[in-house]
């Protein structure tokens, strides 16, 4: 017998070729084996063709072990009902009968290296026929889990298979276990299959309660999932101990539904139970902190208006002490701080670990119209708050009110609008300068001769104009790049502002630079006999206090004479 092509015949069918190898009565070996570590009953299972398995079992050796496994760990059942072989699967299980019982318990019950059964295999690919076929022949494959947790139940359920998990159901005993200690209720919950949830809560009562690896139970992940349905469901007899059960993150449902903005779920659960709004995660957060995070103007307005959250609106977390009105102004949702500003009960004069007020916050935003008016709404119930307090005293000390912030000084906010108006002027004028000190340090004064060579450049204004031109260059480019670093360092004050001096020092010179190089380059093409070349070097000279002792001099005094009578007798010259 030819092994090699016994192995070919069996995985491509030919059943005519396999059983001219095989009529000589030869007995087949499981000893041969592919790289894969596939014996001939694996290779015959993969081709899916029951007569050539026939020809296979029927030329063993006897006692042949039908549960050999390869290298994966998977028999030729796992194999078959994996791949929805159901003749293929219900000959390998009669085969395992008609040797021993013993045989057909270790065939159905072999776990793979996945310690998955064939069972497993089976509901993960949906094969509703073979998962029959096996729970018929061995019910109790329904109580094994494989190496994740997994139960065949929950893998029903998380694949969407619902007439597979039924089937399962109906077994005496089977598992609700899942990955990651969740159950089958928290996959039927994810999934949103209501009918089924009601199935499994009636055959797993105590599922209800049990957690996960995260800590969160099927109320948690349902309002994750904005079911309402189900929370009701889970709600519905007073089961005060799921809704304060809290995850890991010590987060109850309400916080996932405020975090999620799912406001019907928030009714339903504060409806219920009020005083789950009391309960602050890890991080020292209330529901409002969650709800303000989402961005939902509703969510915030359901906590606002729950009697039992008035003691809480308030509420600082641990990490930086923001309020839920600190962390609305920072991730800048607009519509969910105009709401804040505009409730009675949130203070906002309230600071944070930092010392800083909503206003300083607010102070980093731009300013625009309808950012304005957002401060000054929180500027006027702040006023109106202190006049309250001050009610029934005479006068109202100026010192008490929040000012408008137009009117304070140091580094308010009107430091603020004014730096941010400098800013945008200054950066369009340093590129113009960039632009021009570029233009002119390649269209020379006094032009090229024939070699391509400066004419003027032996001429000593002509190289410091070149000198000066560079450098008015490199300064307004070097502060042009300040402006391009600044929305990377946005948070960092006091490193904002040190960049802002710096790059306004830097325009100054810039601008200096560029009228001396000017300067120097009118001075480079005119005749040093020149009344005008004489005013332009005396500029200089003066720009860097340098100006001759002898300015006043009498041949200083008649050049200057000379310009004053050709302009009075109306001469064009300049020379």
């Amino acid at each position: 017998m030819n092994t090699a092509r016994l192995f070919d015949d069996a995985i491509s069918g030919n059943i005519d070729s396999f059983n001219r190898e095989t009529r000589d009565g030869a007995l087949i070996s499981l000893e041969h084996v592919t790289p894969s570590g596939n014996c001939i009953l694996h290779v015959a299972a993969k081709s899916g063709q029951a007569q050539i398995m026939r020809g296979v079992l029927d030329s063993l050796y006897p006692h042949s072990p039908l549960y050999a496994t390869n290298f994966k760990g998977n028999t030729a059942l796992h194999i078959a009902t994996s791949l929805g072989y159901l003749d293929m699967s219900e000959l390998l299980i009669t085969h395992a009968i008609d040797q021993e019982a013993e045989v057909k318990r270790l065939l159905l019950k072999a776990q793979n290296v996945e310690q998955s059964t064939a069972l497993h295999l089976a509901v993960k690919h949906g094969h509703d026929d073979i998962v029959d076929l096996l729970i018929r022949n061995e019910p109790g494959l329904t109580t094994i889990t494989n190496k994740a947790g997994e139960s065949p139940l929950f893998l029903a359920v998380d694949q969407g298979f619902f007439k597979i998990a039924r089937r399962i159901l109906e077994t005496r005993e089977c598992s609700d276990r899942g990955r990651n200690n969740m159950n089958v209720l928290h996959a039927a919950v994810i999934r949103a299959e209501i009918n089924f949830v009601h199935d499994i809560l009636n055959r797993f009562r105590n599922a209800i309660l049990k957690a996960d690896d995260l800590g969160r139970t099927p109320l948690h992940y349902a309002a994750y999932f904005d079911s309402l349905e189900v929370v009701n469901l889970f709600l519905g007899n007073n089961n005060i101990s799921l809704a304060y059960k809290l995850d890991k993150q010590g987060m109850s449902a309400l916080h996932i539904s405020a975090k999620k903005g799912h406001c019907d779920v928030m009714s339903a659960i504060l409806q219920k139970f009020p005083f789950t709004c009391e309960f602050l995660d890890n991080k020292g957060r209330t529901a409002l902190h969650h709800a303000v995070e989402s961005g939902s103007t509703n969510a915030v307005k359901i906590l606002l208006s729950s009697l039992a959250f008035q003691d809480l609106i308030n509420e600082q977390e641990n990490e930086e002490g923001n309020t839920a009105m600190h962390l609305a102004a920072i991730q800048r949702r607009y519509n969910v701080l105009k709401l804040l500003a505009g409730n009675t009960g949130v203070e906002k004069r309230a600071t944070n670990k930092e010392g800083k007020t909503i206003e300083h916050i607010l102070k980093r935003w731009d300013r625009s119209k309808v950012l304005l008016s957002l401060e000054q709404e929180v500027e006027r119930q702040t006023t109106e708050e202190q006049i309250a307090e001050n009610e029934g005293h005479e006068q109202f000390q100026e010192s008490q009110r929040i000012e408008p912030a137009k009117d304070r000084g140091g580094t308010g906010a009107a430091n603020d609008v004014d730096f941010e108006g400098f800013h945008q002027y200054n950066g369009l004028v340093m590129t113009l300068i960039t632009t021009v000190t570029f233009a002119a340090a390649f269209q020379l004064p006094g032009g090229y001769n024939d070699k391509g060579e400066p004419i003027l450049l032996n001429n000593a204004n002509f190289k410091r104009f070149l000198i000066f031109d560079s450098f008015a260059f490199g300064t307004s480019a070097a502060s042009l790049l300040l402006y391009f670093v600044m929305p990377l360092i946005q948070n960092m004050t006091i490193a904002q502002y040190i960049g802002q001096l710096v790059a306004m020092i830097l325009s100054s010179v810039s601008l200096s630079l560029m009228f001396i190089a000017f300067g120097e380059g009118i001075a480079a093409v005119l005749d040093e006999k020149s009344s005008f070349y004489y005013i332009v070097s005396r500029t200089i000279k003066f720009a860097f206090k340098d100006a001759d002792p002898k300015m006043g001099s009498k041949k200083h005094s008649t050049a200057m004479k000379r310009v004053v009578e050709e302009k009075r007798h109306g001469s064009n010259s300049l020379y």
